[in-house]
C-alpha cells in the first residue's frame, strides 16, 4: 500500500537531496502526518524507508502510530533509534503490554540505510523483523508480552520523525517511505533496496528460499486460505482478550531500572547509583529474606514477628467493639494508648497467626466469647466507673457503619442482591454526587453497598453523610457522628423509600391487609422484637394519621409510592400502601435498627 495520500509536513521540515530524487530532512520537533497506517494487531503489515542519520542517537523516533510516549504508554506501534540501534515495537501499554525487539548492532551513520519493519499479525515478539538494506538484522527480544489493542489512545494514523513529549529523529532525512499491508517476504524487501523488483512480481532467476517464500505467499491458493483463516481466528482471540476487565498490579521488571541520586533533583544530573532496600530504622531481617519489598513482607508476616498480628486482631476487636484493645488502632508506638488487656492481645494475635491467619476463625473466637455476648444495658454506676468500655463491663453498643444500614433496609425490604463479585454497582445516589455518574437499572441498585462505584475524590454522597471514611486519606477508624441531615438522609433518601414501600407491602400482604398485623410484622422484621403495648400505640396512631392525609390527597400517595425502581403491587390501595410506607420509613430510622447491641 503506497501511500499516495498527500502528507502534512510542518515548514521547518526540509526538503533536500535523498536517496532517490528529494527526501525529506526532520527538525525533530514536527510531525510528518500521513492518512494511513492504523492497523490492528492481528494486521500483518510492512513499513520500509530510507534513513541518513546525521550522527549515533540516544533515542529518536523514526516513525510511530500512538499519541505520546510517556503519559499515553506509547500505544500503539513505533520505530526508533536507541543507542544507534534500531527498535521496532507494538504496544498497549509500555512495559507490560507490549513487544520489543532491537537490532544487536548500531546502524551506520552519515550515509543512506534502508529500514523494514516487518509484522505477521501474531502479537508475538518472533513475529516482529527489523530488515537493514535488505537483509534481516539480528535482534534482541527487549519485550514478549502483548496481549490487548494497540489501537485507539489518539493520533491514529502514521507520524514520521517526532512525537509528543518525545525526541524526535533531528536532522535525520528520510525518503522512499512505503506502507505495506501484508507482509513482506524477504525477497521482496532485498527488492526494495536494489529497486529491481516490484512487491509481488518475483524476478525469473528466483531459486531456493526465496522461491518458496514467494510461491507460498503469492501463489498456493490453499496456504493463502490458511494464513486468512488464521488471520480471523486471530482477529476473533484479539477482540475477545480486548473485551476483558483489567485492574493495575504491582510486578517486579526481570531486569530493574537503574536508579541514581539526583543533583537538586535534575533528571540529567545524575550522582552515585541507589539499590533497592529496606529503611535502615527497622530491625535486621533474617538472613534469609532479601532486602526489598517481598523480603519486608516476609518479615512482617514471619510468626516471631508480633506487630502485624496485633495490629490486625486489634482493628477487628475494634470492628466489634467500636474501640480496639489498644485505643489508638493507628499508632502502635511510644506515642500510642497502651493496650487495656495486653495478655488477651497477645493470646489472639498468637492465635490467628496459629491457625494461617484465618480470619473467619478469629472472628468466630470473638463473637462467641462470653464478653462480646454480654448484654449491652448499662448501670448508672458502671456507666459512671467506665464510661467508654474499655474494661469490657458490658457488651458494645454503637451505631451500624453505613454499609450495613444501608444493607439492612435492602435485605429486610427483600430488594437486596445477595450475588457475590462482578462489576461495580450504581445506587440512586451516583447521579447526584459531586462528579454524577448515570445510575443502573435493575439489580445493580440493590446490590450490597461493598459494591458500590466510588470514585476517589467523588465519593457516594450518602455513605458520606453516614461516616464513611474518604477515600483519598488512610482511615485506620471512622469518626462517628449525629447530624439531623443523616435523619433526613433515613426519611427521603429514594433507596430507603424504596425499600419502605417493598417492606410496607410484604407485611400487608402477609396479614391479609390488617393494620395491627402489618405494623407489629414491621416491627418484628426491622428489630428482632415484638413492641409493646405503649409501642403498638404509638405505631397505629401514626399509621390512622398518614391514612387519613393520603385519603385526602391520593396523587399525594400516588407521587410518594413512585419513588424508585421496584414495581408496586396495584394490588393494595394506594392510601393504605403509602401510610404503611411512612411507618416502614420511620421505623428504618429507630434507634434499634440502626444502633448494634
Amino acid at each position: 500500500m503506497d501511500p499516495n495520500a498527500p502528507a502534512k509536513t510542518s515548514a521547518a521540515n526540509v526538503l533536500t537531496e535523498g536517496r532517490w530524487g528529494r527526501g525529506l530532512q526532520l527538525s525533530g520537533d514536527d510531525e510528518v502526518k500521513l492518512k494511513i497506517g492504523n492497523f490492528r494487531r492481528w494486521e500483518p503489515f510492512t513499513i520500509a524507508l530510507w534513513i541518513k542519520s546525521p550522527d549515533l542517537k540516544k533515542r529518536a523516533v523514526v516513525f510511530h502510530r500512538s499519541r505520546a510516549w510517556t503519559d499515553a504508554g506509547s500505544r500503539g506501534y513505533q520505530l526508533l533509534i536507541e543507542e544507534g540501534r534500531l527498535s521496532a515495537s507494538l504496544i498497549h501499554f509500555w512495559p507490560g503490554n507490549a513487544i520489543r525487539i532491537r537490532t544487536e548492532s548500531p546502524i551506520a551513520t552519515e550515509q543512506w540505510v534502508h529500514v523494514a519493519m516487518s509484522y505477521d499479525g501474531s502479537s508475538r515478539a518472533e513475529g516482529l523483523n527489523l530488515f537493514v538494506d535488505g537483509a534481516e538484522a539480528a535482534c534482541e527480544v527487549v519485550r514478549d508480552h502483548l496481549y490487548k489493542n494497540i489501537s485507539g489512545g489518539g493520533n491514529d494514523h502514521l507520524i514520521i520523525g517526532a512525537r509528543f513529549r518525545d525526541q524526535g529523529f533531528s536532522g535525520g532525512i528520510v525518503d522512499e517511505f512505503r506502507v505495506f499491508d501484508r507482509q513482506l517476504t524477504p525477497w521482496e524487501i532485498r527488492g526494495l533496496v536494489e529497486s529491481t523488483v516490484i512487491p509481488g512480481h518475483p524476478p525469473a532467476d528466483l531459486e531456493g528460499d526465496a522461491l518458496k517464500h514467494d510461491t507460498l505467499a503469492h501463489h498456493d491458493a490453499d496456504y493463502r486460505a490458511q494464513l486468512q483463516r488464521v488471520r480471523q481466528v486471530r482477529q476473533t482471540l484479539c477482540e475477545i482478550q480486548d473485551k476483558l476487565v483489567e485492574i493495575m498490579v504491582m510486578a517486579e521488571t526481570e531486569s530493574p531500572r537503574e536508579t541514581y541520586l539526583l543533583d537538586r533533583g535534575a533528571y540529567d544530573q545524575r550522582r552515585e547509583r541507589v539499590h533497592a532496600d529496606t529503611p535502615a530504622a527497622l530491625p535486621p531481617f533474617p538472613d534469609e529474606f532479601p532486602r526489598n519489598r517481598l523480603g519486608l513482607a516476609r518479615w512482617l508476616t514471619h510468626p516471631d514477628h508480633p506487630l502485624l498480628a496485633r495490629v490486625t486482631v486489634n482493628r477487628y476487636w475494634q470492628m466489634f467493639f467500636g474501640n480496639g484493645l489498644v485505643k489508638s488502632s493507628n499508632n502502635f508506638g511510644s506515642q500510642g494508648t497502651p493496650p487495656t488487656h495486653p495478655a488477651l492481645l497477645d493470646w489472639l494475635a498468637h492465635h490467628f497467626v496459629s491457625s494461617g491467619w484465618d480470619v473467619k476463625a478469629l472472628m468466630k473466637v470473638i463473637v462467641t466469647s462470653a464478653v462480646y455476648r454480654q448484654d449491652s444495658t448499662v448501670s448508672a454506676e458502671r456507666l459512671r466507673r467506665d464510661p467508654e468500655n474499655r474494661w469490657l463491663s458490658r457488651g458494645p453498643r454503637y451505631r451500624l457503619p453505613a454499609e450495613m444500614i444501608r444493607d439492612n433496609v435492602l435485605a429486610a425490604s427483600g430488594l437486596l442482591v445477595h450475588e457475590v463479585g462482578g462489576p461495580p454497582a450504581r445506587p440512586y445516589e451516583v447521579a447526584v454526587s459531586f462528579k454524577p455518574v448515570k445510575r443502573d437499572k435493575g439489580q445493580g441498585l440493590y446490590r450490597r453497598s461493598l459494591y458500590t462505584y466510588w470514585k476517589r475524590t467523588g465519593p457516594a454522597p450518602v455513605m458520606m453523610a453516614l461516616d464513611a471514611a474518604k477515600r483519598d486519606v488512610c482511615s485506620v477508624k471512622r469518626e462517628p457522628t449525629s447530624t439531623p441531615l443523616q435523619s433526613f438522609i433515613f426519611m427521603n433518601d429514594p433507596q430507603f423509600v424504596e425499600a419502605a414501600r417493598r417492606l410496607a407491602a410484604v407485611a400487608l400482604q402477609a396479614s391479609d391487609r390488617h393494620s395491627s398485623a402489618a405494623l407489629e410484622h414491621l416491627f418484628r422484621v426491622l428489630t428482632s422484637r415484638r413492641p409493646s403495648d405503649a409501642e403498638k400505640t404509638l405505631l397505629q396512631e401514626l399509621y390512622q394519621a398518614q391514612l387519613s392525609a393520603f385519603d385526602g390527597d391520593p396523587q399525594r400517595a400516588q407521587a410518594f409510592l413512585s419513588v424508585g425502581d421496584a414495581p408496586r403491587d396495584e394490588a393494595i390501595p394506594a392510601p393504605m400502601h403509602a401510610a404503611m410506607t411512612v411507618v416502614a420509613n420511620t421505623l428504618m430510622s429507630y434507634d434499634e435498627c440502626i444502633v448494634k447491641r
